[in-house]
């Protein structure tokens, strides 16, 4: 439960202020009138202040529940008069602290709606921003309490919509078949991406430019996007902030997630023997609370914690048509612009948890930790985890330690696992998009925030702390963070280029009008290409590099894979030997039985 405690980084963001005496805003779609509330955007520079009308918990998709759970969304149908004026239900998840923050309910599985933030006066048929928030795939929701996306609408000039789908079991149960296919959570993500397409036009918006971004799981799912066939059309910008389809927690094997599934149903009290049996026990679950306090902690103690995430998108065929590394070399990636890049410091959020204790000084990691910590995230990354552990620490320890027993590895450690977990998978996914002929910017996060995420004083760029910048919380007075003036100005630059992306398909570029669209103090980020691999530093200077991470990537995209592979093959060679030499399992012919040889 330590690790659920920083997947849900969009938990925290600044309070918006109701403006008085204004008649609320209302829009009109072919289903019926919407009525929404106004928000006064009043950010520490007064340049910025700015109205942005919100339409709150509009549902997209009926509730699924009973018959519908565990199957794909439907399109909700309603007529009449909406009131959005107060958010909708978060999805089901379990209770988990942040800091001082708890995320509060109501919590119901009739959760499946958006939230439409409009900037005033908003320009002619603008652009859009859809926000699929991250956290494991088991927390978190599109807007909280204390989240709005009011300054990126007002600051990027474009209309910000934040969706909730289906999470954990909910939503990634899979008994990798036909009956539970799984990929729930992303279908829902695909349904109110048509919802935008359909509806967007009624709040002034274009539905010809729209962008996707996301952070962490929010990110995988956008990746998974850009290979799903079915998704392909409904946005033309795509931007992927630590996480991707090709990283190691992004989707879940089969075999794996069947087994999960009929261990989830053991643990309420639906142990069956079928696929069929187990959905219909599992759809007349009465509420949720029991599926919730089974699914995360209790379930992966059966399997040793030998999957970071017990829930998550499968490759199921459709959805998902095959590995996502494998339609990387196909080139079968959906036509979008895309903004890729990660944090320097990302594995501090698998490690830090560990010493929830130590705010002020850095804990210190001994040889024998290290060891403990690598071979546990290795083992549901690659296997067997025993060669690729000694590899991987051959790369990152520093060499001065070398037999030195008082060498603090806590930094090695992080960089290995945010490089496997993160980085190295962005830069994969850049040179993949790349080849197929899709554009690619980069960008990699080296600034240390003066207010992280974490809240200690020794991580450095740390994972979910470029939604600081992205969402603006530099701009707007708080008790609980503190920026400089230097990091508001890097916020708001942060959040033209993301919209820029959406308006123009190019993060320079507000407008396609050459003398219009260069907007000023805004550095230029060049293109992502095989041969300079050009990269924005997200920092105040807003500088660009060249080949980031470059050694260490090599290992892991290219290196580790034949690794692991040569491993396996040698020991299927063993195994086919020792059953050769065991006299009771061979043939007349010497060769192995069908009850002795190992499994292919």
């Amino acid at each position: 439960m330590e690790y659920l405690k920083f997947v849900c980084v969009l938990c925290l963001v600044f309070p918006v202020v109701l403006a008085d005496g204004e008649d609320p805003p209302v829009v009109t779609t072919s289903q019926g009138r919407i009525v929404g509330t106004r928000f006064e955007f009043s950010p520490i520079d007064p340049a910025l202040r700015r109205s942005v009308d919100a339409y709150l918990g509009i549902p997209y998709a009926e509730a699924p529940i009973g018959p519908l759970r565990f199957k794909p969304p439907v399109a909700k149908s309603w007529s009449g008069e909406l009131q959005a004026t107060k958010l909708g239900n978060r999805c089901p998840q379990p209770i988990v602290p942040l800091g001082n923050y708890t995320m509060t309910g109501p919590f119901g599985e009739d959760c499946l709606c958006v939230d439409v933030f409009v900037p005033q006066p908003l320009p002619p048929d603008a652009a859009v921003l859809v926000f699929i928030h991250g956290g494991g795939y088991i927390i978190g929701a599109g807007i909280t309490e204390d989240m709005y996306p009011t300054p990126v609408a007002a600051v990027g000039d474009v209309i910000v919509v934040a969706l909730n789908y289906r999470l954990g079991s909910f939503g990634f149960l899979s008994t990798n078949d036909d009956v539970i296919p799984g990929n729930m959570g992303l279908l829902d993500q695909r349904l109110a991406l048509e919802w935008v397409r359909d509806n967007i036009k009624a709040f002034g918006g274009d539905p010809t430019r729209v962008a996707i971004f996301g952070e962490s799981a929010g990110a995988g799912s956008i990746g998974l996007h850009m290979v799903s066939p079915g998704s392909g059309g409904l946005y033309q910008g795509a931007i992927l902030e630590s996480g991707d389809a090709s990283a190691p927690w992004a989707t879940l094997p089969g075999d794996t997630a069947r087994r999960h599934a009929f261990a989830l149903g053991k643990l309420v009290g639906c142990e069956r023997q079928t696929s069929e049996e187990l959905l219909e026990c599992l759809q007349q679950v009465e509420g949720f609370d029991k599926i919730i306090e089974n699914q995360y902690e209790k379930l992966l103690q059966e399997f040793g914690q030998k999957s970071l995430m017990p829930f998550a998108p499968v490759i199921d065929g459709e959805v998902i048509p095959a590995d996502p590394n494998d339609l990387y070399e196909q080139g079968a990636i959906n036509d979008a612009v895309s903004i890729i890049g990660a944090l320097a410091d990302e594995g501090m959020l698998m490690v830090g948890p560990a010493f929830p204790n130590n705010t002020e000084e850095a804990p210190f990691v001994d040889s024998d930790t290290y060891d403990a910590y690598a071979k546990f995230h290795l083992s549901w990354m690659v296997t067997p985890e025993s060669v690729v552990a000694d590899t991987v620490k051959m790369m990152y320890a520093d060499p001065s330690c070398a037999g030195t027993p008082d060498c603090n590895y806590l930094q090695s450690l992080s960089q290995a696992i945010g490089d496997a977990m993160f980085v190295c998978s962005g830069v994969k996914t850049a040179k993949a998009f790349t080849k197929a002929g899709r554009k690619v910017y980069h960008y990699h996060m080296s600034h240390i925030a003066t207010t992280t995420f974490l809240g200690n004083k020794w991580t450095k760029a740390t994972h979910g702390d470029d939604l600081l910048f992205v969402f603006g919380l530099p701009l707007v007075p708080s008790a609980n963070w503190s920026f400089t003036e230097d990091e508001a100005r890097m916020s708001i630059q942060t959040i033209k280029y993301w919209a820029n992306l959406a308006k123009t398909g190019n993060p320079n570029l507000s407008s396609l009008n050459a003398e219009q669209g260069k907007e000023e103090n805004l550095p230029e980020w060049p293109l992502f290409t095989l041969e300079e691999l050009v990269y924005k530093d997200l920092s105040p200077s807003m500088g660009n590099g060249r080949g980031i991470k470059a050694k260490e990537c090599l290992m892991w995209n290219e290196f580790i894979p034949k690794l692991v592979q040569t491993a396996e093959e040698a020991k299927k060679c063993r195994e086919t030997e020792e059953a050769k030499e065991n006299k009771d399992g061979v043939d007349e012919e010497g060769t192995c039985t069908k009850e002795t040889c190992p499994e292919e």
